[in-house]
């Protein structure tokens, strides 16, 4: 195992958006575009990302963490309170800095327990947009996230002075609402306008400026991060990918709602000074990378990726995706047959666990029953 390993998650990232962060690609030595999320949600994907395991509705189990693998200085900085010490995450983290939650978590939190188009999921997610909108027009807002910035300079002081260390570091650039310094409006503005767009309201300018905030939500990324791979060792065994894709109006969707769907399911992975890996990679992989051993369900020669959020589920090749509805090609969209992936996909049971009294929970901290 290397002296130095640094894994870098970031929120809502699209892969065809990478092309926005010419940095990052210059540094990374390997990129795969055949690399799948477990689920199209952040609660979904990380117990995969950092336990190598399908997630189970309950957060990670302590005792997966890929930290503990580690025999040198282990320290985590996340910037979404969903990936916290109450989820599990802290585990054989020497140091571990999570956000200790607010009103945009509640959003997040149901979202994997509510199914996405439901009455009740739609009244939560428009009654938590309305109350921040009409926040924004009270106080001057901040960034929505703990910026990127502060994230990395944090890191660096807390790996000074440590000749092996393993980082987690998790980015919420470019998770909504998308208010990104360089934008062309202020950012009370820029956050009001997502929201509006997010609970379709928006108009077609709004939409278009919603997609120019996300990218540059990326772009400003991309400048954070060089300065992170300029400190890091050049022999640093790096993971970076996104934790799922995030829709900007296709089918006039936005976001990351549940649909098991292509721009939600193939993310964005790269490595540098990492084992060569098959033709397809799923998040679950990810701690067997950056060890270089066997972890939990992770391998680094795969053919099939497989997904699941709630009751539905998916299974993808680097040409295919497989759902119950049908099996289409990635390239088009083209619905064709495909029997081997679809009797994968029946096979596949995540044994996915649906927490109904977190959800009842959470539907009275929003005033909903």
């Amino acid at each position: 195992m290397t002296e130095t390993t640094l894994l870098v998650t970031v929120d809502s990232l699209r892969t065809d958006h990478v092309q926005s962060m010419p940095r990052t690609l210059d540094f990374l030595d390997a990129t795969h575009d055949a690399a799948f999320a477990t689920s199209t949600a952040t609660p979904g994907s990380f117990p995969a990302i950092i336990g190598g395991e399908y997630p189970a509705g309950n957060g990670l189990e302590s005792t997966a963490s890929v930290a503990h693998a580690f025999d040198a200085h282990c320290v985590g900085i996340t910037t979404n309170h969903l990936l916290s010490a109450a989820y599990g995450y802290a585990a054989g983290f020497d140091s571990f800095t999570s956000p200790k939650g607010g009103g945009e978590s509640l959003k997040d939190k149901g979202a994997i327990l509510l199914e996405r188009g439901s009455l009740p999921y739609k009244l939560a997610s428009w009654g938590y947009n309305r109350y921040q909108q009409l926040r924004s027009y009270v106080d001057e807002p901040e960034k929505s996230f703990r910026p990127a910035d502060a994230v990395v300079d944090q890191f660096l002081a807390e790996i000074d002075g440590h000749e092996e260390w393993f980082g987690w570091l998790h980015f919420m650039e470019p998770h909504h609402p998308y208010d990104p310094d360089g934008a062309t409006i202020d950012r009370a503005r820029a956050q009001r306008v997502t929201r509006r767009v997010l609970s379709g309201r928006g108009s077609e300018a709004d939409e278009a400026l919603v997609r120019d905030l996300y990218r540059r939500e990326v772009a400003e990324l991309d400048a954070v991060l060089d300065r992170l791979w300029d400190a890091v060792p050049d022999d640093t065994r790096v993971v970076f990918c996104g934790d799922h894709g995030e829709l900007l109006g296709e089918d006039g969707l936005w976001g990351h709602p549940g649909e098991m769907r292509p721009e939600l399911l193939n993310v964005p992975f790269g490595t540098r000074n990492a084992p060569d890996l098959g033709d397809v990679v799923s998040l679950v992989d990810v701690p067997t990378i950056l060890t270089g051993t066997e972890h939990g369900v992770g391998t680094l020669d795969r053919e099939v990726a497989f997904a699941a959020y709630g009751d539905r589920k998916a299974a993808m090749t680097a040409t295919h995706i497989a759902t119950d509805d049908g099996t289409s090609r990635l390239e088009d969209g083209k619905r064709v047959a495909a029997p081997a992936l679809e009797r994968k996909l029946e096979r596949f049971d995540p044994a996915y666990v649906v927490k109904e009294d977190a959800l009842q929970e959470d539907l009275e901290d929003l005033g909903y029953a």
